[in-house]
Order: C-alpha cells, then structure tokens, then sequence
C-alpha cells in the first residue's frame, strides 16, 4: 500500500467523481483509476459503488476512510519531524493559495528560496474548500486563504486586508474619477471572475445590497486576463487592490459606500506541527504584508 494511493482514495471519496480528483491530484484519470483499483485489489474489497460517472464510498470504504485519514497524518507528522531535525538546509514546504493571492505570494516565495535554497517550494493554486481539505489531509504545510476559515479544524491568523477597486482602460467613461459609489455600478458593463471564486461571491453579495444588478458581460480568470480585457476594450473589472499596482497603465476607481474589503489569512491544519520551513516561510509573509 502505498501513500499516494490513500491520497487518491482520500480525495475520490470527497469529490465522488474521478474527473475532478484528478484536477485536484494534478494526475491523470488513468493514473487515479489505476491507483484507485491497485488499493482495491491489495484490501481485497470494492471501495466505491459506481453510480453512472459518479462514484459514492461503499460500506468498507465508508469504514477505511477514517483509517486512511489517521494514517496520512500520522505520515506528515512524522514528515515534519524529521524536516524539523534537518532544520532549514533541505526538505520541501507546499502551500496552497488563492489564485487572487498568488501575485502576493510570488515575491515572498522568491525572497523564501533566497534564504534557504535547499529547500524545495510548490505553491498550489487552489480554490477555499480544497485547501483547507488538503491542510487536513496533511497535503498542505500552510494555506494562504480568505479570514477566517470555514472548517473548524483548520485555524487562520490574520494577515493583511486589501480594498477591491474598479480598473478601467484610459479611453473608458469613467476613468477621470478616483472613487465611485456602488450604485454608480449600474449598467456599467463589466468583466468579472466566474462565481465559483469567493471575491466574486463576495462582489455579487456587496452589489445585491447596493440594489444593483450588475451587467457582467465576461466571466474570467485569472485576475491578468481581466486587466487585458480592460486594456484592450471597453469593459470595466473589479480587482484586489494589490493586482491593480501591476497595471499601472489602467485607472483603479476606488469604489465606496461601502468599500468593498477582502480579508487574508494563513491557515494551518489546527494542533498539527509546524515545520521550520513552515513557520519562516509564514513570517515572510507577515513581513511583506507589513511593508
């Protein structure tokens, strides 16, 4: 038995569908279903029902997951250890972030590797739910995230707020203005990221309490294809305040009553060890946010 496959199966058993395990896995189908099928033939038992081109656990995998969950910890905590002996001269950190964080990220993961190059870095970019079930799966060393975290066993300490401003080419209607009320947003045609990310969710909710309907034309991602749209056409975006530094050539609107203010944070799987590199990588990014 190998830990990759309690990973595949740990994942499956959430998502119920191959294709999507396999995205968040960053493996092929044909490597989880054979992985999936190897765990299968070696516990001698059939983990998952097959409904259509949905799986859902059977009963013995209903009853191995808490097993396989117990077991992966125990993997990581012992992973940590050892990096924790070896101190900041090799190993591997992965953290999970925002695709919206990952400009933020770049820098202090560029300034982590000047420090301690032995080290090796993966940044994943991944949505809420999937970091927080990869810090508990032990997957993750730390999750760069919305604050707080929705899971209650994943804890999340503040680390910097950000303004969501409204980005427009210089040729657009509204770019001479330097702040903009919510409600000015009405029937201006916009560019937005799909509704499965949380700052859309969090733009919609702000614009549903300002009485607005918005006209959104486009849905994008990530965040840079919305700054294109703008420079190349005439649609308005809303971005975080960090994203609209890179594109100075496009005029950032701050939006008011009420501003619209996304909160950042680092999460950690709660009562888990924190390896050296994690907690010097998480202190780089404290640093940054703090400049």
């Amino acid at each position: 038995m190998e830990i990759r496959q309690l990973r595949y199966f740990l994942d499956i058993a959430r998502t119920e569908h191959l294709t999507q395990s396999a995205q968040n896995l960053f493996v092929t189908q044909s490597t989880l279903s054979h992985g999936l099928r190897q765990l299968e033939q070696e516990l001698g038992v059939t983990l998952f029902d097959r409904l259509g081109r949905g799986l859902k656990l059977s009963q013995a995998g209903e009853s191995f997951r808490a097993y396989a969950l117990r077991a992966l910890k125990e993997v990581e905590a012992g992973r940590m250890a050892l990096a924790e002996m070896d101190g900041l001269r090799s190993g591997r950190l992965t953290v999970g972030a925002f695709p919206t964080f990952l400009n933020s990220v770049a820098a202090t993961v560029a300034a982590f590797n000047r420090a301690h190059p032995g080290v090796a870095v993966e940044v994943r970019s991944l949505r809420a739910a999937p970091i927080e079930q990869q810090l508990l799966d032990g997957e993750l060393d730390l999750g760069i995230a919305s604050y707080p975290a929705e899971h209650d066993d994943i804890e999340a300490e503040p680390l910097f707020d950000e303004r969501l401003l409204l980005v427009v080419g210089s040729g657009h209607a509204l770019a001479g203005r330097r702040s903009l009320a919510l409600k000015g947003l009405d029937g201006v045609a916009l560019a937005l990221l799909p509704r499965t990310f949380a700052m859309r969710r969090q733009i919609d909710e702000a614009l549903r309490q300002a009485g607005i309907k918005p006209d959104v034309q486009v849905e994008m991602d990530p965040v840079e294809s919305l700054l294109s749209l703008c420079r190349h056409g005439s649609l308005a975006s809303i971005v975080p305040e960090r994203a609209a530094r890179q594109a100075p050539e496009l005029q950032a609107i701050a939006l008011t009553a009420p501003a619209m203010v996304r909160h950042a944070g680092i999460l950690w799987r709660r009562g888990a060890s924190r390896s050296a590199a994690a907690r010097a990588f998480a202190a780089l990014l404290h640093e940054a946010a703090s400049a």
